[in-house]
């Protein structure tokens, strides 16, 4: 059967690679949304990075909560994984594939479990609510979902504010179980409301549907969040270009002049790309470039060859059509050029670097050794006893290394002495200097002074919060 995996996570910090996932719910549920399992629980802390107080003030969850309820991460996600890779699943979140499925991939990395597979395998997928709220509110806005705005009358897409907004009982927003609740409340609002754009929204969670929808050189609506609110994080664009990859598609806002890509060099519109509008490094009356990679496993939303646009939805998105096909005419007739640029925009200069840290090197490259792939699998299966005498010859230079934090994270009582002190050392690294981005002692303390002045009603958790900080020395 078929069936949605809704999920979501609490986190001590909003850095998939550095920071932890500290609480975990998931609702399994049929197509129609009926419930049939419901799963909630917490992850130790791992002990070898501080967390961020601020995201605990907005929690409410401690690391001496996550001690005691909680299971050691190795646990955690392989739970998490069995749920999320049972065939014919779709996984779903509200921010799930920017946020929630990041902090998947490097739990899993961390663990030696193959952090891409569960999206794909077995005929499963992953698609996300939040994008297709802002597709919904672009699109059908007064007919859909009901919107809540701040002071300057700007959108607003939190899931705990859409929620009061549409009736939703979300009395314990950033709870990761009834964070849950809500996004499947939601996903009902806009099946109910409007089923065809459900169901097209639904399509795109699929890289081959993707693909056949895709045509370069032909306008279409597109929806990110790299457009501003102001603008229904929509914009009319156009595909220029295929990554060498044939992953993804190279996505130009027509809001721009197209003739800057002919008149300035790959450096300077490299800089456009990177530097935010009203911080142009060449001049005030420069804006940054607007090229969005439109990535196809992950869920993009748009809407193909849009000649005949709604005057409404043209008023709503503030576009002005003449111009931007006036613009598109102009890349037709330059598509050969245009599309070299934006290649060598893209086109990496020289050979990634490393990362410094093997825990933060998930993207470095695959794991591709049939060898380094069974040991992975073999890990899984060994008992403590077992895993305290297992020393692997690893092909991947990183594995080796990772073994060491895996088992001082989860089994540090079988670590030996030379490893113990080779932990001690990264850890030390990480909490007194901020090696590779890590906090500090002294930062971590020295936040924690700042909001208490702020919130002096919750001293309680200052106060573990500090004793936790003792546990690294």
């Amino acid at each position: 059967m078929k069936t949605f995996y809704w999920y979501d996570y609490e986190t001590f910090g909003i850095s998939p690679k550095i920071d932890r996932i500290s609480q975990f719910a998931g609702i399994r549920t049929d197509e129609n949304f009926n419930i049939l399992d419901e799963q909630m629980f917490y992850c130790k802390p791992t002990n070898d990075c501080l967390l961020s107080p601020e995201t605990c003030l907005i929690t409410g969850i401690s690391p001496q909560l996550c001690e005691q309820k909680g299971m050691i991460e190795h646990k955690f996600i392989k739970k998490i994984h069995a749920q999320l890779s049972t065939p014919d699943t779709c996984v779903i979140g509200y921010n799930s594939i920017r946020f929630d499925d990041e902090f998947t991939r490097y739990a899993l990395y961390r663990n030696f479990i193959d952090p891409y597979t569960w999206h794909w395998k077995n005929g499963n997928t992953r698609w996300d609510i939040l994008d297709v709220v802002r597709l919904c509110y672009a699109l059908k806005k007064d007919t859909s979902l009901k919107w809540v705005y701040d002071e300057q009358n700007k959108v607003i897409f939190k899931l705990d504010q859409l929620s009061l907004a549409n009736n939703i009982e979300h009395t314990y927003a950033h709870n990761a179980l009834a964070d849950v609740y809500a996004t499947i409340a939601i996903a009902k609002i806009i099946k109910k409301t409007q089923p065809q754009l459900f169901n097209y929204a639904f399509s795109l969670r699929k890289k081959k549907t993707i693909k056949e929808k895709i045509k370069l050189f032909e306008p279409m609506l597109h929806t990110s969040r790299v457009y501003s609110a102001t603008l229904s994080c929509t914009r009319l664009s156009v595909a220029l270009a295929y990554h060498s990859y044939h992953d993804r598609v190279f996505v130009f806002n027509l809001d721009q002049d197209p003739c800057i890509l002919l008149e300035l060099n790959i450096k300077t519109l490299k800089t456009l790309m990177f530097t935010k509008n009203n911080q142009s490094a060449l001049s005030k009356e420069m804006k940054g470039l607007q090229i969005k990679e439109l990535i196809f496993n992950k869920s993009p939303m748009f809407v193909p060859n849009v000649y005949k646009l709604e005057s409404k939805i043209i008023k709503q998105l503030k576009i002005d059509m003449s111009t931007c096909l006036q613009r598109l005419e102009f890349i037709k007739k330059n598509q050969v050029i245009i599309s070299k640029v934006v290649q060598d925009l893209y086109r990496n200069d020289q050979q990634r670097q490393p990362s410094s840290d093997v825990d933060q090197a998930l993207y470095d490259d695959f794991i591709n050794d049939n060898t380094d792939k069974h040991i992975c699998n073999q890990i899984q299966t060994l008992s403590t006893n077992e895993l305290k005498n297992f020393h692997p010859k690893f092909k991947d230079n990183r594995l080796s290394k990772l073994l060491i934090h895996f088992k001082a994270r989860n089994y540090p009582n079988i670590l030996t002495e030379n490893e113990k002190e080779e932990w001690f050392k990264t850890v030390q690294e990480r909490v007194q200097t901020g090696k590779n981005g890590y906090t500090t002692i002294d930062d971590y303390l020295a936040r924690i002074n700042i909001i208490r002045k702020q919130h002096p009603n919750q001293e309680k958790l200052w106060k573990q919060l500090e004793t936790y900080s003792k546990s690294f020395f």
